[in-house]
């Protein structure tokens, strides 16, 4: 039986036994197979035809969107992993992260050109800017190397700073800065790169502090609840409509998956080398992207090397 330790934000401990690895019953044995996931051999083609993929991402027709870091473009495809569109915007000078928003909105976030933007749902309209163009900051307009974006109950725009600029930075749903929090360290409330964030069913943002090796929750105002260092190193996260939490911990070549309300640990899927960012559809199934940036750094052997795989789930939740 393994124990996940939660750590609060006054410094206590709070012990959840995961379920995962308590025996089941034996009438529960045969009534309910366990849950998993399997891999979708060749889904969405050849490695060399898909280009490195830094991030992933589905919207609410089952849709999956591929954010490439060579091409700095986004791939649109079906579940079946069919190329659907394939959109050569200028999203990006270093492809980062992309997320649908909640009015089906895509976004991407630029690393090095310091942008988050917000396109139409065919990639084909630019609707907001946030950030100037190659210029870094630390003020209420500028970003330094931002990675992700999340979205509050009213429309908020949650903005990890993660690679230049330590903090969380807070905009209305018309880009109006509202307030920004965190600072370079290991303490709680700091942060070593934030480079992942979400907003859960409890309006908590989470932030994978990546460097630090564990997820640091605040309410909408900033202010620290938890921080749980049980679950590796996120690099990516994502929350289905179960109120499952999945955590792409590169680090360990896995994506680790718990109860989001109280980071209990259920799952994981093994290896997903080089592991970057993780995202979920409406079925649970699980998507993955790398952006590999040296493929020996990872793999031996080049018939290995994956840019964008799906999980299929299977079993029962």
């Amino acid at each position: 039986m393994r124990s996940a330790v939660i750590r609060t934000a006054a410094g206590g401990l709070v012990v959840a036994v995961s379920s995962a690895c308590q025996p089941a019953a034996d009438g529960d044995r045969a009534a309910a197979p366990a849950m998993g996931y399997e891999l979708v051999e060749g889904w969405g083609g050849a490695h060399e035809d898909m280009g490195t993929v830094t991030a992933v991402d589905v919207d609410d027709d089952g849709n999956v969107y591929a954010f490439r870091r060579d091409a700095n473009d986004v791939l649109k495809l079906d579940a079946d992993g069919n190329l659907l569109e394939e959109w050569d915007q200028d999203f990006a000078q270093w492809a980062h992260g992309i997320r649908v928003g909640p009015d089906g909105a895509i976004w991407t976030v630029d690393g090095q050109g310091h942008q988050v933007k917000k396109w139409s749902r065919d990639g084909r309209e630019l609707l907001m800017t946030l950030g100037d163009y190659g210029v870094a900051g630390e003020t209420p307009g500028r970003f330094n190397r931002p990675t992700d974006i999340a979205f509050g109950p009213d429309g908020e725009l949650f903005i990890s700073d993660g690679y230049g600029n330590s903090r969380v930075v807070k905009y209305d749903r018309n880009g109006e800065f509202i307030t920004a929090w965190g600072e370079p360290g290991t303490g709680p409330g700091q942060f070593d790169l934030p480079h992942t964030i979400v907003v859960d069913a409890r309006n908590r943002v989470l932030v994978g502090d990546r460097e630090n090796a564990r997820i640091q929750i605040f309410d909408l105002g900033g202010n620290l609840l938890e921080v749980w260092d049980h679950l590796g190193s996120p690099y990516g996260l994502a929350i289905d409509d179960n109120d499952r939490l999945y955590v792409a911990d590169l680090v360990n070549a896995r994506i680790r998956i718990a109860r989001a309300s109280d980071g209990e640990l259920l799952e994981t899927i093994e290896d997903t080398k080089a592991i970057h960012w993780v995202a979920v559809d409406g079925q649970g199934n699980v998507y993955a992207a790398t952006p590999a940036p040296s493929i020996s750094q990872f793999w031996d052997d080049p018939s290995e090397v994956w840019y964008l795989r799906k999980y299929r789930k299977v079993g029962n939740p």
